[in-house]
């Protein structure tokens, strides 16, 4: 595996724990909107539960991009190494 691939396989697993981390808190939030918050008017409530879901999803989007660009690059790095290149 050449020190480009080794380097983005790296920083792919650090932007993954980031992005886990982050959708864990997201959820946290959520869970807090959706179980309690009953001051909050309601339409504002609604519209924060929409965002955070959204976001959630889009945080899950780029995850899944991640997972896919990283076993792109391990395939790429098993395929050329049978090779004995």
């Amino acid at each position: 595996m050449d020190m480009d691939a080794a380097n983005r396989l790296s920083a792919i697993a650090a932007e993954m724990g980031q992005l886990q981390n982050e959708i864990q808190e997201h959820r946290r939030v959520l869970n807090f909107l959706l179980r309690s918050v009953r001051t909050m008017d309601p339409a504002r409530k609604e519209a924060r539960i929409r965002a955070t879901r959204e976001r959630i999803e889009g945080l899950e989007e780029r995850l899944q991009a991640l997972r896919a660009e990283q076993e792109a690059l391990i395939v790429r790095a098993a395929t050329h190494g049978h090779r004995g290149d």
